[in-house]
């Protein structure tokens, strides 16, 4: 049985991966950082109740799903997000943490050779969570332009962590 230590370290070694399952829900990654934090807190409270690492990430994956459909429940009434199928499916087959902490590393290295233009237009559309037209206005351009703008990021940066996912992976 694993001590409030062991439960802990192993949650925060899951970090980035659990978090990301969490928002996959939840569609905003505050939210989601707040779910995990409950999670960790219930799960360290229930200490010797977990057989082993792999257990306590099952567990929390499915306790970081069930509180993000009754947040989400309760703000606005129902849940509108993915089927209980796909939930399920999501949690079964959702990657290990290393491929997480890999793909993260991946991620922020290509975040870096953005341009500092680029790297504010994806701050204020998905951390500040400014609509397009809204980022359009603080930047002083067209929502076309913006729209265009984001989808080249996007691309460029799956092209650049996959790049790096590979480098990193035949070396």
């Amino acid at each position: 049985m694993l001590s409030g230590e062991n439960i802990a370290a192993v949650l925060l070694s899951e970090r980035l991966a659990l978090t990301a399952f969490i928002a996959s829900v939840t569609r905003d990654f505050h939210l989601a950082e707040d779910i995990f934090q409950e999670v960790c807190v219930k799960a360290v409270g229930r200490s010797g109740e977990f057989e082993s690492a792999q257990h306590v990430v099952n567990w929390a994956r499915v306790a970081g799903r069930n509180r993000a459909v009754d947040v989400l429940r309760a703000r606005n009434g129902r849940y509108d997000g993915l089927n209980e199928e796909m939930l399920a499916t999501l949690a079964q087959d959702w990657p290990a943490g290393d491929f997480a902490a890999d793909a993260h590393d991946a991620l922020a290295y290509c975040l870096e050779k953005l341009n500092a233009n680029n790297r504010e237009l994806l701050r204020l559309r998905y951390f500040e969570r400014c609509s397009g037209a809204e980022v359009a206005a603080a930047m002083g351009r067209k929502l076309e332009t913006v729209y265009q703008a984001l989808a080249r990021i996007h691309k460029s940066l799956g092209e650049c962590v996959r790049k790096r996912l590979q480098l990193e992976a035949s070396s």
